[in-house]
């Protein structure tokens, strides 16, 4: 795990979201994607938040006759935690354990922001734990 890069174990690509979407169009892209997290850019693409099915649910659980309508921003996790496309698989283990989360969001900064190029779960890093052994 010391010597293979978070990219190594993932392909690039990220489900993106803008900020300025509702809480109803971020559920719906997780469910047609299939997936448990979204990330959300700015207009320029750059990283801003994460969204999490939890998210949503909390949301839902406060607000049930009107989360579908509340924004993005209002319920993400701003503070991302993130890894350079350069890190090893056990480094972002590491941050999952130390953190307590299950997803790190791998980026590059082009200088005038972070741009998200993937997003690496505990599941992906078990996935190469049992394949690649």
């Amino acid at each position: 795990m010391k010597n293979i890069s978070v990219l190594a174990a993932k392909h690039l690509g990220v489900i993106a979201c803008p900020t300025n979407a509702t809480l109803f169009d971020a559920a719906r892209m997780m469910d047609e994607e299939d997936i448990s997290s979204i990330i959300l850019v700015d207009d320029a693409g750059y990283l801003r938040g994460i969204l999490t099915r939890t998210d949503i649910l909390r949301a839902a659980l406060e607000h049930p006759d009107a989360w579908q309508g509340c924004s993005c921003p209002a319920w993400m996790t701003q503070d991302v935690v993130t890894v350079p496309p350069t890190a090893s698989l056990e480094e972002a283990a590491r941050l999952l354990q130390q953190k307590h989360i299950h997803r790190v969001v791998v980026t590059e900064n082009d200088g005038a922001g972070e741009v998200p190029l993937a997003v690496l779960s505990a599941r992906d890093i078990i996935y190469h734990l049992v394949h690649n052994r």
